[in-house]
């Protein structure tokens, strides 16, 4: 499991959910190789040049913000990001 009791599989499918259906439609040809960070709790999200800046940027409005990255018009980035204050190690058996 992941952030928020979510898995890996689930936090995508909603990523990909909230971009097909909020923001697809929203971004125009003059947007193509851009990123797209959204944060699957809220369905906020943040376009940018640069990966690491849109996120940035969107976790400035949502602190807690569990981000799965979008490339415009290609295949998925497959990089989601957690809260900073939620560790995810796993200790020692």
């Amino acid at each position: 499991m992941s952030a928020f009791g979510m898995s890996y599989e689930e936090q995508k499918k909603r990523g990909e959910a909230i971009y097909n259906a909020q923001i697809r439609h929203l971004i125009s040809e003059s947007d193509a190789g851009k990123y797209v960070n959204i944060d699957v709790i809220s369905g906020d999200y943040e376009m940018h040049e640069n990966s690491a800046t849109a996120g940035r940027i969107l976790r400035e409005r949502r602190p807690d913000a569990v981000i799965h990255t979008i490339h415009r018009h290609k295949s998925y980035v497959g990089r989601l990001r957690t809260p900073r204050f939620i560790s995810l190690s796993r200790s020692a058996p």
